[in-house]
C-alpha cells in the first residue's frame, strides 16, 4: 500500500518538527550555560561620584573654553 500525499506531509512535518524541539532544547542547554557562566548579564548602570561629575564637568568646560578662544 503505497502512502498517500497527506500522510507524506504529515510525515514530514513530524520530522520537521522534531528538528525545531531538538534545535529549542539545544538552545536552551546554551542559554543556561551562559548564565552560569555569568555570560548573558546585563550590567547596571555605572554611577559616578559628585566629585566624579564635578571633574568631568570641569573638563569639559575648559576644552569648551579653549574652543571658544581659538575661534576668536
Amino acid at each position: 500500500m503505497q502512502p498517500s500525499g497527506v500522510e507524506a506531509a504529515i510525515r514530514e512535518l513530524e520530522q520537521d518538527v522534531k528538528k525545531v524541539q531538538e534545535a529549542i532544547s539545544m538552545l536552551k542547554r546554551i542559554r543556561a550555560q551562559r548564565t552560569e557562566n555569568g555570560a548573558g548579564r546585563s550590567r547596571g548602570h555605572r554611577r559616578l561620584s559628585a566629585q566624579a561629575r564635578r571633574r568631568i564637568s570641569e573638563a569639559a568646560k575648559k576644552r569648551w573654553a579653549a574652543l571658544r578662544t581659538v575661534k576668536k
